[in-house]
């Protein structure tokens, strides 16, 4: 990706959350309405996330807010969320701290209200149009970037549907790592289960600056990672950092805005691979005892929803792909082979089915998750993308091939298996050096006119 701009750096510092699967571009939406004076277009506004949103049916006043918030968005930090009964709860900072909560109301919409006390009907304020803002951008895996949404009176994405159900169907805990804000769970055994996700980032982070693997970087910190009563770490500056990266949001935000674009932590295919064994975690949890599943407004971690997460991670991954302004450099489509073949192992791994208890009347397709992604019907699941990636899936030749007879044993649509082995004798075929711009091309032109599949 190109280097964040003087003011993409701005912004960042401002408290904006980066979005490292965007490219600077020239069609850059709030660009041209600045340099046109077409009223149409001036309709359109871009986020801080640079999703956009279409506004024109809103009151003046509306519009005014909204363009307001997005060109100069706030500096906020997100401290903590959770799920109390019916009511999802978000802690933000602002200078001052401020409360969001979206409840469920009886008839099918949420009642969103802020601490801050400055909203009213015609005009939502900042904090809640900054926050349903981030929460689309996480939530939506079928939306065009290119594409406006449509702003309601609300402040929120008609396309988003109802925050409190698209949170519900998402999981707080799934939405919070995309966020990097931390969970709390009442039950949780110690203070370090709260934060293992930003220990995770954290990492990253630091070993960066050393140009080490995450995995790899200083054991003896993050392998058994304990907080300590002191931020302090005496003759130790890399734990000295790593406890302010958890004791205080506003530096991490500050740490992670001037990261660069290739780093661990803004690397888009890393994150949704984490995205994913989180998803899988809790799918496992699930399936090894279904009864235990506790009682929630958020929708059961079973097969049909962990389905729906990986299939919004794969269409994630070709919409990064599609939708850039150059070919994925060497590193990044190692990082997003290395994801999808994380993605098929996982579900070729779960041929089981899930019974809710007390509940045989589902289906084997709808109880497996397995079954749903592969093998009752040819979906072309993960081939699609690992053929846009032939170089980079090469280096997975063997695992891919342990996966194709695993699925031998297992049974899946004739096609399936058809597509599979191509792809395994083009990747032992070998071929010389072409970018992945290349293969578009080959595509043909619609691909080309799009740079997205069809």
């Amino acid at each position: 990706m190109s280097p964040t701009s003087q003011s993409g750096l701005h912004a960042a510092l401002q408290g904006d959350s980066y979005d490292p699967t965007v490219e600077d571009s020239s069609s850059d939406l709030e660009s041209c309405s600045d340099s046109e004076d077409d009223d149409e277009l001036s309709m359109v506004v871009q986020s801080p996330t640079k999703l956009v949103y279409n506004i024109n049916h809103l009151s003046e006043k509306a519009q005014g807010a909204v363009r307001d918030l997005f060109s100069e968005p706030p500096a906020i930090a997100l401290q903590q969320c959770r799920l109390i009964d019916d009511t999802y709860a978000f802690q933000m900072t602002e200078l001052v701290t401020q409360s969001i909560r979206i409840r469920a109301n009886g008839d099918g919409s949420s009642q969103l209200t802020c601490s801050c006390g400055r909203g009213d009907e015609a005009e939502p304020c900042s904090h809640l149009l900054w926050l349903l803002d981030q929460l689309t951008k996480q939530t939506l895996y079928d939306h065009d970037p290119k594409t406006p949404l449509t702003m309601t009176q609300d402040g929120f994405a008609k396309e988003l549907g109802d925050p409190f159900t698209a949170i519900s169907e998402h999981h707080l805990d799934v939405l919070s790592d995309g966020l990097h804000c931390q969970v709390i769970d009442p039950e949780a055994l110690s203070e370090d289960d709260l934060a293992s996700y930003r220990v995770q980032e954290s990492r990253e982070l630091l070993a960066a600056v050393y140009g080490t693997n995450p995995e790899d970087f200083r054991p003896d910190i993050f392998g058994r990672p304990m907080l300590g009563k002191k931020v302090l770490k005496r003759n130790d500056l890399d734990c000295t950092v790593f406890r302010m990266l958890l004791d205080n949001h506003h530096f991490f935000n500050y740490f992670q805005s001037v990261s660069r674009p290739r780093d661990p932590i803004n690397d888009p295919f890393r994150k949704l691979a984490q995205r994913v064994d989180r998803v899988l975690r809790r799918f496992d949890a699930y399936a090894s005892d279904p009864a235990s599943a506790r009682s929630s407004a958020e929708t059961l971690p079973d097969a049909s929803w962990a389905a729906k997460h990986l299939l919004g991670c794969t269409k994630l991954i070709k919409s990064i792909i599609y939708t850039r302004d150059r070919p994925l450099q060497p590193s990044e489509a190692a990082s997003a082979a290395r994801t999808l073949v994380h993605i098929l192992s996982a579900v070729v791994s779960r041929n089981h089915d899930v019974v809710p208890s007390g509940s045989l009347t589902e289906s084997r397709t709808e109880r497996n998750l397995y079954l749903r992604l592969i093998g009752d019907k040819d979906r072309d699941f993960v081939l699609a993308e690992l053929n846009l990636l032939p170089e980079a899936a090469s280096q997975h030749l063997h695992t891919l091939e342990a996966i194709f007879e695993d699925i031998g044993m297992h049974g899946a649509p004739m096609t399936f298996f058809d597509k599979f082995k191509a792809l395994l004798g083009r990747l032992r075929t070998p071929k010389r050096s072409s970018s992945l711009k290349r293969q578009i091309d080959d595509e043909g032109a619609a691909s080309r006119g799009s740079k997205r599949m069809k």
